[in-house]
């Protein structure tokens, strides 16, 4: 049965003692009136031992989706409110507020609480840093569940949404990933939700929060552990396995940390990953050694053709495109997700070199790709 969220006083009285409950010793908290004598602003005061306290302007919400979260905190809206209040810090307070909201608030330097333990306070005088993490689903939804981005068709939007620069239409994101335009209607819904991307009054797109987007992908993918991989050591490492691919039979596709590398180079790669049709026949071609821990090359049979888009040949290797390397990197484990980030920074920085102007830019499936 799905619980129902508590009234405003509830909330407020539940924020109450959560905050008291992981204060330091010595420290206390209380509600008072701020601008207003019906008490409809609240404060609330937080004292240090050694301080005479600081408050937070309090902002309740009973429900909080990432859209309206990014609606709310309008730049403008946001300065104002805090010229207003002479720099008093903000705090937000749901019965549940999603990792995506989570995010959107703390860019903007916005505390944060929630009843299922998902809390960010944030004070400089007296200095104050309290984070802690609850639920990631919510207790409290009725809605149906939105689509989410596992799978193949997900995975080829999603590089569509991150390769080319809106505006585009549902139609034509639909003809560019090979997919029915009611599937990417529902993908799109689910996106808007989480504010990754915005769309117009006629329902195309108009922005597409792409680091996100990247982000959010990794998170429905686990690279290295899925049913379509297969672990390997090489008697004679990582980079001899991949200066021996060019003279396969089997085709691959390198990602992941040695693709990362030439890209946004923080550390010498470890672990080769590359996409391949027959992971068992290429490791066979590379004198492999399965194994089900300690693997320095992983091989990945790809889920689909969405993969191989932007991928750039260099002499005898193929490397993916940089948007699916920082997917890859992202959803791997160790260094990896750092190795992701890097890739993200170099792509923010070189946008024109990998994102195209529209979707009729976007580079063909290499003839060589397995359809």
């Amino acid at each position: 049965m799905v619980k129902q969220p508590p009234n405003e006083e509830a909330l407020l009285e539940e924020a109450l003692r959560t905050i008291e409950e992981r204060l330091p010793p010595r420290w206390s908290v209380e509600w008072t009136n701020y601008g207003s004598e019906s008490g409809q602003d609240r404060l609330l005061n937080l004292k240090s031992p050694n301080s005479s306290g600081r408050g937070f302007i309090v902002e309740v919400k009973r429900s909080l989706a990432p859209k309206e979260v990014a609606a709310m905190l309008n730049p403008e809206l946001v300065r104002r409110l805090r010229v207003m209040s002479g720099g008093t810090p903000i705090l937000v307070v749901a019965p549940f507020i999603s990792s995506r909201s989570q995010e959107l608030l703390a860019e903007q330097d916005i505390s944060y609480l929630d009843l299922t333990g998902n809390i960010r306070l944030v004070l400089e005088s007296p200095g104050l840093f309290v984070q802690t993490t609850g639920a990631t689903r919510n207790p409290y939804s009725t809605s149906r569940p939105t689509r989410g981005l596992r799978g193949a068709k997900a995975g080829v939007i999603v590089r569509t949404l991150i390769d080319a620069r809106p505006p585009y239409t549902v139609s034509g994101i639909a003809d560019v990933a090979g997919v029915v335009p009611g599937y990417v209607s529902r993908v799109l819904e689910t996106l808007e939700s989480e504010a990754l991307v915005i769309r117009g009054a006629r329902g195309q797109v108009i922005n597409v929060e792409w680091q996100e987007l990247i982000r959010r992908r990794a998170t429905a993918l686990d690279l290295l552990t899925q049913h379509t991989s297969k672990s390997f050591v090489s008697p004679n490492g990582a980079r001899n396995a991949l200066e021996r691919l060019g003279a396969t039979k089997e085709w691959a596709l390198v990602t992941g940390s040695f693709a990362a590398v030439r890209l946004a180079p923080i550390a010498a790669p470890a672990l080769l990953v590359a996409y391949s049709m027959r992971p068992d026949d290429l490791g066979s071609e590379l004198n492999l050694r399965p194994v089900n821990e300690g693997a320095d090359v992983v091989i990945v049979r790809p889920e689909n053709p969405g993969v191989f888009r932007g991928a750039k040949e260099d002499g005898e290797v193929a490397w993916a495109a940089p948007s699916q390397i920082a997917i890859d990197c992202f959803s791997g484990s160790g260094r990896m997700p750092s190795e992701g980030q890097a890739v993200i920074e170099w792509m923010a920085l070189k946008e024109d070199q990998w994102r195209v102007p529209s979707l009729d830019k976007l580079p063909p499936t290499p003839k060589w790709a397995p359809k």
